[in-house]
């Protein structure tokens, strides 16, 4: 996991406010929240949407159409972020992870299931037609720059 290794003064004034540790940004990720996936648009504006992800095998997972803006930005520049929060009492965490992009078609059937199984669904994995499965596609994200943070009142 790369980290930013220097703080400037007023990061390290507060008192409040940690990097989280290498753990804890795993387990931010396994949990069943939503994320914000990002990608940059052809005019350079950043396209950020909500997006039900699964983190497998050092990678984050994201279904998709094939045609879905999200997935053309992917395509073209090979990089995402994707970020993730939660606040559990007076303690706020998130982790932003970017890294290169890569499409797979179609989606496994396990991968799927998983998406199910985190998210306590079914609709990931049944219900398809032929032509809503023929645009799917799993983007996947490899990590190589994590900024993880938890602060606190």
């Amino acid at each position: 996991m790369h980290r930013e290794d220097q703080l400037s003064s007023s990061e390290d004034l507060d008192k409040n406010r940690r990097k989280l540790t290498e753990d804890e940004c795993l387990a931010l990720l396994r949990r069943p929240l939503a994320g914000v996936f990002s990608t940059i648009s052809k005019s350079g504006w950043i396209h950020s949407v909500p997006v039900h992800f699964d983190y497998v095998d050092r990678e984050v997972r994201v279904l998709a159409e094939d045609d879905a803006v999200k997935t053309r930005n992917a395509v073209r520049t090979g990089h995402a972020t994707l970020c993730v929060e939660t606040t559990d009492g007076p303690m706020r965490s998130y982790v932003s992870i970017s890294g290169p992009v890569s499409v797979r078609r179609p989606p496994t059937a396990e991968d799927l299931i998983s998406l199910d199984k985190r998210y306590s669904r079914n609709d990931f994995s049944s219900g398809w037609d032929d032509e809503a499965f023929a645009k799917a596609v799993m983007l996947v994200l490899r990590p190589q720059r994590w900024i993880a943070w938890c602060d606190w009142d």
